[in-house]
């Protein structure tokens, strides 16, 4: 069971928001941070494809993570412009984010090996 990190709260499973003190995200952590949103979207879709429950937040200024509906269109700011600065993040239930990790840093790995293979030829 997963706890708020927090208030140390048990959240009861598939529950990302904490019903005592309120944190969003609250039963998940963090496994992807990157610049663009297209390539938290990569990140997304390859956890989703393989079974896992992530969720795509956009990191305020501060760095608080705020879920945001990965099928929707973003903008943060009022209508404005997303700020260049404005990453993204994906996050999976706590129980899931060693092996999140590890498909993600395989991914990783092998697109790395395939850019080299392409810089051979």
């Amino acid at each position: 069971m997963s706890r708020c990190v927090s208030c140390g709260t048990a959240l009861p499973q598939g529950e990302t928001t904490c019903g005592a003190c309120g944190r969003p995200l609250a039963g998940t952590r963090e496994v992807a941070v990157e610049p663009l949103r297209q390539e938290a979207m990569v990140v997304y879709g390859l956890l989703k494809s393989a079974g896992f429950h992530p969720v795509l937040a956009f990191l305020d200024e501060s760095g608080e993570p705020h879920a945001i509906d990965a099928e929707a269109s973003f903008s943060h700011g009022a209508g404005l412009m997303v700020p260049v600065t404005t990453a993204f993040g994906v996050f999976v239930p706590e129980e899931e984010t060693e092996e999140s990790r590890r498909i993600l840093e395989d991914a990783r790995a092998a697109g790395a090996a395939s850019d080299a293979d392409a810089g051979q030829d």
